[in-house]
């Protein structure tokens, strides 16, 4: 998703997100923030699936898997009661289908919001 200008890019792979996991490690897919935008998120994750990342270990690394390296697994990353509740309902797969995903309904600390 762009030129390799930082020597840890050099050999960069969509390949290995998706051979670390299933090695059983610990895998999170960002985005260089700054320099690429956090809204690309979604089509990093689906990039790791087209190279043969499991959906669901695509999705782990997205949203559980970030918040367990920080240590906040507690209060983000999945939905469960008592956790920060920061939420999208979608018409489709938020990671792969971006040319149909339709937002249905947005919710921020637990309160739905309004388009």
């Amino acid at each position: 998703m762009g030129f390799p200008h930082k020597i840890e890019l050099r050999e960069k792979s969509f390949v290995t997100p998706g051979i670390l996991a299933k090695a059983g490690c610990l895998v999170s897919i960002i985005t260089d923030a700054d320099v690429m935008e956090q809204s690309y998120l979604p089509l990093m994750a689906a990039q790791a699936i087209n190279a043969g990342m499991d959906p669901l270990d695509a999705f782990k690394a997205v949203t559980i898997n970030p918040a367990k390296m920080l240590g906040l697994e507690d209060r983000i990353g999945s939905v469960e009661e008592g956790k920060d509740a920061d939420f999208l309902i979608t018409s489709g797969d938020p990671i792969g289908d971006f040319a149909r995903d339709v937002i249905e309904r947005v919710f921020i600390n637990g309160v739905e919001y309004s388009r």
